[in-house]
């Protein structure tokens, strides 16, 4: 197996990509609580962690467009394998706009915005862009925090009704 393939000989997830699943979900839950609560104390690590999200999610989609995933049991209803496919393709989407929205903002802003708080992100105010980016930053983070819910309620329903592999196979250290 190359460092490369999502999955190994037995049909589990690599151990990188389960890294990056992980990786990935805590810091787009950590994200969304933080954009819901956001302060002038919070935002420059917000806006921060935003742009590694970005740049997490270029990356892995580079990757990710190559290789082929661990099939969904044999016996799911059609509709629950277009739902589970759908969600995931929804997710990479939402995932990546949401950072393109938040930096259209504070690109944009009035401010003077900044990551990690030394980075400077103004590029040139723009009222328009702004507001662009503001309306879809904020109706993409319900739309993504629906579809996290979903996601991690799907995975709980094959492992406690199910009573399949799909939940341990993305475990850590979970094998098929």
């Amino acid at each position: 197996m190359t460092t490369a393939e999502t999955k190994d000989a037995n049909g589990n997830f690599s151990t990188g990509f389960k890294s990056f699943h992980w990786a990935a979900g805590v810091l787009v839950l950590l994200m969304l609580y933080s954009g819901f609560t956001l302060s002038r104390e919070t935002a420059t690590w917000h806006f921060g962690t935003g742009i590694v999200v970005l740049v997490l999610m270029v990356g892995w989609l580079a990757i990710r467009g190559r290789q082929s995933r661990p099939p969904l049991p044999a016996d799911m209803p059609r509709w629950q394998t277009i739902t589970a496919r759908a969600t995931h393709h929804s997710l990479y989407l939402l995932v990546t706009l949401q950072p393109i929205f938040g930096l259209m903002m504070v690109t944009t802003s009035d401010r003077e915005p900044v990551a990690f708080g030394f980075i400077p992100l103004k590029i040139a105010e723009n009222g328009v862009i702004n507001e662009i980016g503001h309306v879809g930053h904020m109706i993409n983070a319900y739309l993504l925090t629906a579809l996290v819910l979903l996601h991690i309620a799907g995975a709980l329903e094959h492992h406690f009704i199910r009573r399949d592999n799909v939940l341990r196979r993305m475990l850590p250290f979970g094998k098929a």
